[in-house]
């Protein structure tokens, strides 16, 4: 390959424009109750009660907009092609949204009119999964409690129905996990792309809560508005991560059983592992090589290795292994990775590779990062796998974390080597 200022920059070819990331969501089952846990009459009842409180909290009642008609809701739900679970359905019975009130109603979060609902901009999601960003390093994670909302960013069946202004939305879920129910109220947004939380199991609930909260005092009149502390969960935190510099069982146990992020350095053996089974993305660096048996009993999708030597034979045992990252100084053996059945995102650049033709038999690959030696030698090999995306750096890269590569975006085949 011709050596040009040009190629001294990292490059990314998108080879596949129709080539989307993999969504976890879809491969869950869905609730096994299909029956929404909102009651549509307590959730009016609920919601004058609110109005209520709040009207002698503030010494005075904001005017909502006029319902919506049957009509106009059943117009809606054709649109969308579901139907809204029963308690927010009852809410458009009483008004159209909130209107421009001071006081949003949802916990600080503007109830959207019936007819915004399903037309919002999703650039925020187009932007967080453009492939220069590096998506298939982020996990979706689980939402708490375990498998109540699919591991997805967004999904159609979720109806956002309150919005904060800042890229987040409050939505009814009418497409749950496993050990979720229809009309359970979500958080989703530009601060969720790495799951949703899992907020109440309806609307009527929410409410409750409002209620609860204001009965019980839990709120701070800031002029005229109203900050109600109904203890519901917030943006995703640390509870979910656990990082590092001398892992040990001890802080792991601390960090909590929940923990499905982790990164350590300076790993000496995989023990603390046994604290986090929850743990989904890992990144593990060593100046040695640490034993990686514990690795073949994790459920672990996103795995960064950062050892002397790494033996692949015990991650390769872990059948959700969906994204690979390897950085070593001595030769890997890439030939245990032929059993992995899930695996799409693979990074060697960073690795000294005994075996690179293995790549030619991963034949679900789909993201793969070489250097530009690395490419060249794959080039000159038949069958390779359908790439999507194909990352090429001029020589071995020096990684930071978290990683950050300034790629050149090319909608294009990488150019053969004697280009």
């Amino acid at each position: 390959m011709a050596t040009s200022s040009r190629q001294k920059r990292p490059f990314l070819y998108v080879i596949d424009e129709d080539f989307v990331l993999p969504d976890r969501g879809d491969e869950q089952d869905g609730p096994e109750s299909a029956v929404p846990a909102g009651d549509p009459d307590e959730a009016v009842r609920l919601f004058h009660h609110y109005r209520r409180l709040m009207a002698q909290i503030l010494g005075y009642e904001e005017e909502l907009p006029e319902p919506v008609s049957e009509e106009d809701l059943a117009a809606v739900e054709e649109r969308l092609g579901v139907v809204l679970p029963p308690d927010l359905r009852a809410l458009y019975g009483i008004a159209d949204g909130d209107g421009d009130l001071v006081n949003a109603l949802f916990d600080r979060k503007g109830w959207l009119p019936l007819s915004e609902l399903g037309g919002q901009d999703d650039e925020w999601l187009d932007i967080a999964q453009e492939w220069q960003y590096e998506p298939w390093r982020q996990t979706v994670f689980d939402a708490q409690p375990p498998n109540t909302v699919r591991r997805s960013p967004l999904r159609p069946g979720w109806i956002r129905f309150a919005f904060d202004t800042g890229g987040n939305w409050l939505a009814v879920d009418l497409d749950p996990g496993p050990n979720g129910r229809p009309g359970q109220v979500i958080k989703v947004g530009v601060d969720y792309t790495n799951g949703p939380t899992y907020v109440t199991d309806s609307v009527t609930t929410f409410l409750r809560r409002l209620v609860e909260a204001l009965e019980r005092g839990d709120y701070r009149r800031r002029d005229k508005s109203l900050w109600i502390d109904a203890d519901l969960p917030g943006r995703p935190g640390k509870h979910s991560r656990y990082s590092d510099d001398r892992p040990s069982l001890a802080r792991a146990m601390q960090a909590g059983p929940r923990v499905q992020e982790v990164r350590v350095v300076d790993v000496e053996d995989c023990a603390f592992l046994a604290a986090v089974p929850d743990v989904c993305s890992l990144a593990l660096s060593s100046r040695g090589s640490p034993d990686l048996a514990p690795l073949g009993d994790r459920s672990v999708e996103y795995l960064a290795l950062d050892v002397e030597s790494p033996d692949l034979t015990a991650p390769a045992r872990n059948r959700e292994l969906r994204s690979l990252s390897v950085t070593c100084a001595r030769p890997v053996e890439l030939a245990p990775l032929r059993m992995l059945p899930n695996l799409w995102a693979l990074d060697i650049a960073t690795a000294s590779v005994a075996d690179i033709a293995t790549v030619t038999e991963l034949k679900g690959l789909r993201y793969l990062e070489v250097t530009q030696d690395q490419w060249r030698e794959l080039s000159e090999l038949d069958d390779l796998p359908s790439l999507a995306i194909v990352g090429i750096h001029p020589h071995r890269p020096e990684r930071d974390w978290p990683h950050s590569t300034g790629w050149v975006t090319i909608y294009d085949n990488p150019p053969s080597p004697a280009a």
